[in-house]
């Protein structure tokens, strides 16, 4: 190589060391910029001869390229905006320009800098400038669409939702300690609901009682029932009130009239007493039938509606009712429902226990009713194996069609109960316990706050306390990402040689946070000190030729 060879190959050094210190500088500009990729340089010799022997050979020029570090992220650190956000892995936003806007097509941009914050015009846009895209989801089905769009965020409010399913879960207590129940002998089936809001009592006699002599002698309470020609020692009595199991009563011979009514007033809703024509007189505020004897009694008694109904009806409680009611139950909870509207309605339920395990639940469907006006409904009657298991319904589902309190239609509701979520078991306290509700409708509500979460989704947060997702974030990744060209904004666009975009197989999405640029202050100072040495000694080989050249022609003089 001649000195001329040696002026053009530090000519060059210098020029690649200059190139080297431009993309130094650029770095340690960038160094704060969010998601920017710092630029590196690679260094290639240019060969000056080829001789075909190795002595022949001698160095040549350099040339100084940019080596893109795309694959390389910064450090993510913690944000405190909610529509900040970081991809976690490779993968870039797809963004737009402002033209893009109102673009049929907008023309995309890739980026990793997520410092979005929402416009004047609710779009998602970071400090860059550049507008996010994404697929918007389907609010009612919560499909995805497959085009992407800028994400402008909607402040129309969250319509309501009206109520259609209500969850319920509890324990019941097998024997409840309502307002009424006593636990002393003298009152019996205190646990059970008081019948006289159903209905009223039907009374009947059994036939006479006495020895069947001539003249007859009529028996009194104290008086052995196997004096009388009806009863002889062994005979059974079988009793069946209501929903209650039948029961049997035996006749023995030391068995009073006395034994008689004092298990007939031991019967829910029963009441007996001893005539002074010898005949037993049954009240009853339920169904009830007496059969058993030598010489057969058959006495059937059917519960007698309160007037001005011509019926019992044992689904509702009417409002002069109501006190005795709720004395006679237990609280079951409450639960807001919203009708179409978004209209908030408080359903208040209660508990009444009609036998052993057979349960009934009710709501207050008017909370201010009074004389014959319906206040309570009955939902459903419940039923409970001796294990304290949910039996009937066996669904555990109840329909409620047209639910309307204080006037307010609810529409048909549906009450999910489950076997295991409504039970039975043994509670000392006589309460229902463990009581948990829910229901899936809401009122209408304002847009609050716009977030992502982990899954890249836009939410919205609204005044009702719902949210609700909006938009779904792509990440892109090209095959070839290091040939993505560099645009302003630490942004890349796509070319021929980058590959297309890929949306499946990106990284993923870490809210409130923000990706920090990959140039290192501390490495690109100590590149800088090599380039600046480079540089010197490439200065000192031109000096040095210069004066070469100078002795050179100094001889000539």
């Amino acid at each position: 190589m001649s000195i001329y060879g040696a002026i053009n190959s530090a000519t060059t050094g210098l020029d690649a060391q200059s190139k080297a210190l431009e993309n130094i500088s650029g770095n340690v500009a960038n160094s704060s910029t969010t998601g920017y990729k710092r630029l590196d340089t690679s260094f290639s010799d240019l060969v000056a001869s080829t001789g075909s022997r190795q002595s022949e050979q001698v160095s040549g020029t350099v040339l100084a390229t940019s080596r893109a570090t795309n694959y390389l992220s910064g450090d993510i650190t913690s944000a405190d905006r909610n529509t900040y956000m970081a991809i976690n892995g490779p993968g870039y936003f797809l963004v737009t320009n402002r033209d893009g806007l109102t673009q049929q097509t907008p023309e995309s941009y890739y980026t990793r800098a997520g410092d979005f914050e929402l416009d004047t015009e609710r779009n998602l846009v970071n400090s860059a400038g550049y507008f996010l895209q994404g697929y918007p989801i389907n609010p009612a089905t919560g499909a995805v669409s497959d085009r992407p769009e800028p994400i402008q965020v909607s402040d129309a409010p969250m319509p309501a939702k009206p109520s259609t399913q209500i969850d319920y879960q509890a324990n019941l207590p097998s024997t409840p300690t309502t307002d009424n129940y006593d636990t002393t002998d003298g009152a019996p089936n205190s646990q059970y609901v008081d019948l006289s809001v159903f209905s009223t009592e039907d009374t009947q006699a059994t036939p006479v009682l006495d020895d069947g002599g001539s003249p007859a002698t009529i028996l009194t309470a104290t008086s052995l029932l196997q004096d009388s020609d009806e009863f002889s020692p062994g005979d059974t009595i079988t009793l069946t009130v209501g929903a209650h199991s039948a029961e049997t009563f035996t006749v023995g011979a030391d068995t009073t009239v006395q034994d008689l009514l004092d298990k007939l007033n031991s019967m829910h809703g029963v009441s007996a007493e001893m005539l002074s024509t010898g005949a037993i007189s049954i009240s009853s505020l339920e169904d009830m039938t007496f059969t058993g004897g030598a010489t057969p009694i058959n006495v059937s008694l059917t519960a007698q509606p309160i007037a001005p109904a011509t019926s019992v009806d044992r689904t509702v409680v009417t409002g002069d009712k109501a006190d005795d009611f709720i004395k006679s139950s237990i609280a079951g909870g409450q639960e807001t429902v919203y009708d179409e509207n978004g209209t908030p309605v408080n359903v208040e339920l209660r508990w009444a226990l009609n036998a052993e395990n057979k349960w009934s639940l009710f709501y207050n469907t008017n909370t201010k009713a009074t004389g014959d006006e319906v206040a309570w409904k009955k939902v459903s009657d419940m039923t409970f194996d001796a294990a304290g298991r949910l039996t009937s319904p066996a669904s555990g589902l109840v329909e409620i069609p047209d639910l309307e309190v204080n006037g307010v239609g609810m529409g048909d509701i549906t009450f999910k109960f489950g076997q295991e979520n409504l039970t039975q078991y043994e509670d000392t306290i006589g309460n229902a316990t463990s009581i948990d509700l829910s229901q899936d409708g809401f009122p209408s509500g304002t847009l609050q706050d716009v977030s992502i979460d982990a899954e890249g989704n836009v939410i919205g947060k609204y005044s009702n306390d719902k949210s609700q997702k909006l938009f779904k974030i792509p990440v892109a990744t090209f095959a070839a990402e290091q040939e993505l060209q560099r645009v302003d904004g630490a942004a890349f666009s796509e070319t021929s040689t980058s590959g297309e975009p890929d949306f499946r197989n990106g990284g993923t999405i870490r809210a409130k946070a923000l990706e920090s640029s990959n140039a290192d202050i501390a490495k690109e100072f100590s590149k800088l000190i090599i380039t600046q040495q480079a540089y010197s000694a490439n200065s000192k080989v031109l000096s040095t030729a210069n004066q070469m050249l100078d002795s050179v022609l100094n001889i000539v003089r």
